[in-house]
């Protein structure tokens, strides 16, 4: 549970980072393949978080 909490922490500050890095816009503002990326990252951020070994 606790190697949960900190794959948790660690991804979400990185994905914080990695906002921050893509400027502050609204989701309305995106261009299409920007909205992609963002899925995407989302999407590998969570693989990690979902493995428990």
């Amino acid at each position: 549970m606790l190697v949960i909490f900190f794959r948790t922490l660690i991804l979400y500050l990185l994905v914080v980072i990695i906002t921050r890095l893509m400027g502050k816009r609204q989701i309305g503002q995106l261009q299409p393949y920007e909205f992609v990326i963002t899925i995407m990252i989302a999407d590998l951020v969570a693989v990690p978080m979902q493995d428990r070994g």
